[in-house]
């Protein structure tokens, strides 16, 4: 398990990572007071959707619904508060999790697919390792939720609306390029990239 989690950590700094840690921090933007609810659906749905995927007990969704999923997204999180607002950020942060490990998977589809032939000789198999190889490879958005959680509440009120602002239109902009295609030549470049650092 700790050479998962190790592998997950040199993930983390690839560049075929930001296709997850940009859409992630998008979220915790866009959400602002319930980022840990919407950043938990995010980290939750990435986890299921890769391990589907992986596992072979998922097929690809077209990726109109990648784009339709964060554009929901960011309707949910830029709606005014209403009840139950963590269950509704968790529900906007799982449906831009959803997007976000669709477009990350041909992206790292080679480089994860050789560590799923290791694991029966790592001793691991299953949803739990996906989890702690995850956990390192996300561990840059994990630290961004400890941060806005740590951070003073005056200074959230200060920042968070432009901030907003911001996390929605990263995530309307990846909408829309998604939509048209165009995040094949983005994922593309970040393969490349990635390649360059292995």
């Amino acid at each position: 398990m700790l050479m998962l989690l190790v592998e997950g950590f040199e993930a983390a700094i690839l560049p075929c990572t930001l296709i997850l840690l940009i859409p992630g921090i998008a979220v915790a933007l866009t959400a602002r007071e319930t980022a840990l609810p919407a950043l938990t659906g995010f980290c939750l749905s990435v986890l299921i959707f890769s391990w589907l995927r992986f596992s072979e007990s998922g097929a690809g969704w077209h990726r109109l619904f990648a784009a339709l999923a964060l554009f929901i997204a960011v309707a949910i999180l830029l709606a005014p508060p209403v009840a139950r607002l963590d269950l509704v950020a968790l529900l906007g942060g799982a449906l831009a999790g959803f997007a976000a490990a669709e477009l990350w998977l041909p992206c790292v589809g080679a480089e994860f697919g050789q560590l799923l032939t290791r694991l029966p000789e790592l001793g691991t198999s299953g949803l739990g390792s996906m989890a702690v190889y995850l956990l390192g490879a996300l561990s840059p958005l994990l630290a961004l939720g400890a941060i806005h959680h740590l951070t003073a509440d005056w200074f959230l009120e200060l920042i968070e609306p432009p901030l907003s602002i911001v996390g929605a239109a990263i995530m309307a902009g990846l909408a829309v390029a998604t939509a048209v295609g165009f995040h094949e030549t983005l994922v593309g470049k970040l393969f490349e990239w990635s390649l360059a650092y292995v």
